[in-house]
Formats: C-alpha cells, structure tokens, sequence
C-alpha cells in the first residue's frame, strides 16, 4: 500500500441542494418527517461547502498502517464543478508521510474533465459520464425508506455551532448501498472508492454475486445523521463501515477499523469554481486522442490474442509504438524483481549507486542523504535526472541499527505518467511492460493477480509474493482505455546483519 494518491483524487460533479427551511410549520421531529424534508430541501440549493474525513486502520502491532485524509470540498450544480483540496496522511509501521492532494472538475467543451494534482504536480484527464443527468440531480433520494431504522435522539446536537437534530441508526450493507451509494458518488467525487481501493458502488459482477449480497445484507452499517435545525439539511453524516468493508471482499486486508465522515460547512456560498491559468498550463493531458490509439491498440491485439500472449511471455513489447528496447537481462515475471532504467537493469534490492548509475540522482528537497531510517524500516524518496523526470524509491535499512538515507538499500521503485516529463527517462519492468502497455498484456506476462479493484479513473492490480505485503507488485491503468498509467515493484528482503 503505497502512499499514492491517483486511485483517491476525482471529485464529484453534480448537485447539492438545498435552501428550504419549515416556513414556521410546527411538526414532529420524526425520522419521517425529517427524511421527507431532507429529500424535498435537496432539490434547490446551487452550491455546497463540505469537510471530507475518511478514516483506515488496518492490521496492528508492528504491522499496523493507518491512513487518513481531510478534504475541503466546494461544489456547484449549474455548471457542474468541484474543487477539492487537502491532505492525506500515511503511518506505516511507525513511519509517517503527508501528501497534499487538489482536484478541480470541471466541465468544457461539452465534457467533464479532472484536472488532479499531488505535491504541485498535475495532470489532465477527460471522464467518460455514465449517469444521466436526473440522476445525478437527486441526492438523499430513498431515504424515507429507511425511516423506520432511524430514532431521533432527544438531545439536540451541535455541528459549526448551530443546533442540530440528530438521527441514529443502524441499516444494512444492502440499504446502505441501495440507498447512500449514489449519494456518497455525489458527496466524494465521480469515483466513490475510498482510501482503500474499493468501490462503495457495487459493480454490476457484485450485484449478481449472490454470495456477496447475502454478506452485505447480515452486516450492518452505524450511521448518524445530523440536521441543522434552522433549516433541516445535512449538517453531518457518519457510516462506520469496517464490517461493510470486510464483507466487500477485503478479508486479507485485516481491516481494523473503517469511518467516513462528511460535514456540510455551508450552502450556497461558492458562485463559480475555476480552474487556475497555471494549473491548465502545467497539466500532463492524457487526452482523447491518445486514448483513442490506445483502445484501437487494444482492439487490435484482442484479434491477434494467441500471438500477442506469446510475445507477452517472452517480453516482446509490440503494443507500445515507439517503445524502449528491452535488455536480455531483464526478467520476464514480475517476482524477478527486476527493472530496466535508462537501459541497465537492476535486481531490487540495490544500492544507491547502482540507481545513480543509470542517471538519476537523489532529489535532496523530498528526503535529505542525512535523513536517518531506523532499523527495520523503510522511508519513500524521489529520485530525478537532468530534466527533471522523477521516479519515486523505496529505502530500506534491512540492518540492526540506525543509517542514514545514503547508506540504505532501494528496495523500491515506482514511475508514473505524470512524473515523466519527456522521453529521456526509460523504464521497463519485468516482461517488457511499460507505461502505456495494455492490461491484458500484463496479466499474461505475470499470471493471476492476487488483488483487483476498480474505479471511475483508474484501475488497480496488485500480485503479492507468498506470506509477504511487502514484495510485492502494482500496476495501475486508466479505467478509459486499460493502459499502464502506474507501475511500481518492491522487494523488502529485511534480515539482521544486512
């Protein structure tokens, strides 16, 4: 689990709603009431202003990795946009990482188009919308439905200092996907997956797992629902969704703990959302066309399928116009741990030396060469060459005491599009594969993935080493055409003495 943020970064594009208050009508505080006001109030408000907290837990003891991001979103009906700007935080086995995270959607020419950034670095993607545009408008819709789970408590509650009505209750993971998914896709962005990698929306081979649905209709999900009460509408929503997370398929996770919370600043304060003059400027556009010649690729090897898996196998990259030559020496399955730069080939674990040799040299502004890793322990870094492509390493002290960055192994090597700004940086992993490769050239080449999740953007493959997390390989490609956009490899071979 990498401290990457591409799976996490769209945002949502439709609209909040609301201004309507009890124009003085005295009623009962009920969940009905309250539910039926909520889906009538959501109908009219312009713009929303909301704090997005996801919380992660998994594993514990020396094995324990927590995630947590904190989000300020601003979203707008008419045009649909969203901006959202903030932090994610990692703490792997005591080490601790912070990246920063923004997003603007946006619509032009008649499409919707992510422009996404992590630490200053941006890229352009256009989404293939899938929803019609009534439903995208309705948000909290089926609610009273599921009034019947819901009390009111009796005290009044207190979100952004004003009162509130509070509503617990405790539904099913059934309701709960039935009735909060399209909501939370509104809330969260386009993609809905949460920092784990899995879809709160059941994709269509999820809903005809009869197995699956029957998991998620025994689990229950706790939420609690907070209402302002000056004009009933969501000041706060929080779902506990550990055993929903679980019973999604996530057993060998070792989920521990799960909670979103999403609180709603103010309405109808943000006018218009925009997207920077220089952030169109230095944006990496993965654009149509390219996306395009891609899937004509793919389309392409799926006519010539036997021969394209046996080119596969042998490493031949015959997909990728253009692409790098691949040295004899390089592997050909992913757990040779092997990886081409610049025409050398590494054995991961390496040294230091062995990565500056192919040209890149530590970025001293990401992690100092004095930076001191304990025992046992791994810290992220970028590396970069003269023009100022990057790949980002893992540094492992596989010893029994403390070193320095510069005495550490690199354990870890990881690229992605929007680090490579030209083509005098070549990587190559194990098989031929590369950025841009087709999925399906992957999987022949490494064989059966041990975890796939999926996503608006971008879809993840991981194969782990048996009884290992940490050696281990990803592949991530663009959901629009199935091509590589991400790729790193690892291989922890922590033992005393070394």
């Amino acid at each position: 689990m990498k401290c990457k943020w591409i799976k996490k970064l769209t945002a949502g594009i439709i609209f909040l709603a609301v201004v309507g208050s009890l124009s003085g009508c005295q009623k009962a505080a009920t969940s009905e009431n309250l539910f039926r006001d909520i889906e009538v109030n959501m109908t009219s408000v312009e713009s929303a202003e909301e704090n997005q907290i996801v919380k992660l837990q998994m594993g514990d003891g020396d094995s324990a990795i927590s995630q947590e991001s904190n989000l300020d979103i601003e979203m707008t009906r008419n045009p649909a946009a969203v901006h959202r700007k903030g932090q994610q935080k990692t703490n792997m086995a005591g080490t601790k990482e912070t990246q920063e995270m923004e997003s603007y959607q946006v619509e032009e020419d008649g499409k919707t188009v992510i422009y996404s950034g992590t630490d200053e670095a941006w890229e352009k993607n256009a989404v293939e919308e899938k929803e019609t545009s009534s439903q995208q408008t309705v948000l909290f819709d089926g609610l009273q439905n599921l009034s019947g789970a819901f009390s009111v408590s009796q005290d009044l509650a207190t979100v952004n200092k004003e009162e509130c009505f509070e509503l617990t209750g405790m539904i099913s993971g059934t309701q709960f996907q039935e009735t909060f998914a399209d909501t939370l896709k509104a809330l969260l962005g386009e993609d809905s997956s949460d920092l784990s990698g899995w879809n709160l929306q059941a994709s269509e081979d999820e809903e005809n797992n009869e197995e699956l649905q029957q998991k998620l209709n025994n689990i229950k999900v706790d939420c609690v629902i907070d209402l302002y009460r000056s004009n009933i509408l969501p000041a706060k929503i929080t779902f506990d969704l550990t055993d929903y997370l679980k019973a999604a398929g996530e057993e060998n996770a070792q989920v521990t703990s799960y909670t979103l919370e999403v609180t709603f600043v103010s309405y109808n304060d943000t006018k218009k959302i925009k997207v920077p003059k220089a952030v169109k400027e230095s944006a990496k556009d993965n654009g149509e066309d390219e996306a395009e010649n891609n899937t004509d690729e793919m389309l392409e090897e799926e006519n010539q399928e036997a021969a394209a898996e046996a080119e596969a196998a042998k490493g031949i990259q015959s997909d990728i116009e253009g692409a790098a030559p691949q040295s004899e020496e390089l592997g050909a399955s992913w757990n040779s741990y092997t990886v081409q730069i610049n025409g050398k080939v590494l054995t991961l674990p390496c040294t230091i030396a062995d990565l500056e040799s192919t040209g890149l040299t530590l970025d001293e502004k990401s992690l100092p060469q004095e930076y001191e890793i304990e025992a046992g322990d791994y810290q992220n870094a970028w590396f970069k060459d003269a023009s100022k492509n990057t790949i980002m390493v893992d540094l492992i002290n596989t010893g029994n005491d403390v070193k320095e960055a510069k005495d550490c192994l690199v354990g870890g090597i990881y690229v992605e599009q929007y680090s490579l700004r030209n083509e005098d940086l070549t990587v190559i992993f194990p098989g031929g594969i590369q950025l841009g490769t087709a999925i399906d050239v992957v999987q022949a080449a490494y064989g059966e993935v041990s975890q796939h999740t999926e996503s608006e953007l971008v879809n993840v493959y991981n194969w782990y080493e048996d009884g290992s997390f940490y050696n281990s390989c990803e592949i991530d490609t663009n959901s629009t055409d199935g091509t590589v956009s991400m790729m790193g490899i690892s291989r922890f071979e922590v033992k005393n003495g070394e």
